[in-house]
């Protein structure tokens, strides 16, 4: 009877080792299994301290072009780990805010006043892909860039840029070489030539005078700058305004002091406002210079405002005009909105931010 315990234990243990075994090689193989890794973000980090990293950890790098007044941004953002969490040892993300003024240039390279824009860059920082937006598709596109498949149709689909596809992701790795040599000083004259017969765009011929510039050669600056003035538009003007008026100042000298200065509020607070109803404002721009200004266009953000008003109009130093404009909320909730003015004032570009609480 002593041995009783001791035989039933083994007779157990005899059917239960291959359980025990089981469960042992269970342990030893979700063991060995990676441990998931958080997704690697960075905020405005420059591209080159970007690249730097990726480089060290063998990865590619994503750079998200954003904004603080962009909806769509922000859930883009807070959504990426969810989203490309499974790529973590695969790519770094980089979210810039464009309105920044070390920023600003990602979105004149690209020609583009969308956001969010992704744009996939391999390791040692050769742009791939660039894909406007935040939709599904959008963000499918983004991962399987990251995987190693650029056969997705939205890549770099801009329709305000002069080359698609895999011709435009060519020319604005050409471009962006270009910039980062005149950075270091070096005359990128040669390298500049094949981009300039793309005279639609801005950017390029924005680097080819400040290269003639930094060169010496100032008359053949003053030429470039005015072929990049040449092709001013309202679009144009929003995506480019900062060059814009280094263009001008090259070719006028004088261009700040014989320019108006347009004033307008930077924010309006819409009271009393309810969903499907017209609610009617005006906005009071002011020309606060010494010479005369137009008013080049009027652009708003949504079809939800409406303009009353003449777009095109010239100011006398002193002037003011009242503008008029009409909101109907489409959705109900914090609304915010924006009314942008173009002119050939020194502040060429303004925004009225829109706000209202509608019911």
């Amino acid at each position: 009877m002593t041995n009783s315990p001791i035989k039933f234990f083994t007779a157990l243990n005899i059917f239960a080792r291959p359980f025990i075994a089981a469960l042992i090689l269970c342990c030893v193989v979700f063991s060995c299994q990676p441990t998931p890794k958080e997704l690697s973000i960075l905020y405005d980090q420059t591209l080159e301290e970007t690249k730097k990293q990726a480089e060290q950890e063998n990865k590619m790098f994503c750079i998200v072009l954003s904004r603080p007044d962009c909806p769509s941004c922000s859930g883009f953002v807070q959504n990426l780990g969810e989203r490309y969490g499974h790529l973590a040892s695969k790519v770094i993300f980089n979210i810039v805010d464009v309105s920044l003024p070390e920023n600003q240039w990602y979105p004149q390279w690209l020609c583009t006043g969308a956001f969010p824009t992704t744009c996939v860059f391999s390791a040692d920082g050769e742009l791939q892909a660039a894909i406007i937006g935040a939709a599904a598709a959008c963000q499918q596109c983004v991962a399987s860039a990251i995987a190693g498949d650029f056969k997705c149709a939205r890549f770099f689909e801009n329709p305000q840029f002069p080359a698609k596809g895999e011709q435009g992701v060519a020319m604005l790795n050409g471009l962006l070489f270009c910039k980062q040599n005149l950075e270091q000083s070096q005359d990128i004259s040669t390298d500049i030539e094949p981009f300039l017969e793309y005279n639609r765009y801005p950017y390029s011929l924005f680097l080819k005078f400040l290269n003639e510039e930094k060169q010496g050669r100032h008359e053949d600056a003053v030429y470039w700058a005015k072929q990049m003035l040449a092709l001013e538009s309202p679009y144009y003007n929003f995506v480019y305004d900062t060059l814009y008026k280094q263009a001008r100042s090259l070719v006028n000298p004088n261009y700040m002091n014989e320019s108006g200065v347009l004033s307008v509020v930077k924010e309006l607070k819409l009271d009393g406002c309810k969903y499907k109803e017209a609610k009617p404002f005006s906005l009071t721009l002011k020309n606060t210079g010494q010479s005369p200004l137009s008013i080049r266009n009027i652009a708003v953000s949504c079809t939800c405002l409406k303009l009353l008003s003449a777009k095109q109009q010239t100011l006398q130093p002193g002037q003011s005009v009242k503008v008029d404009l009409v909101f109907t909320p489409d959705v109900r909730g914090d609304v915010f909105r924006e009314v942008t003015f173009f002119s050939d004032a020194v502040n060429s570009l303004q925004k009225v931010g829109v706000f209202a609480l509608v019911k």
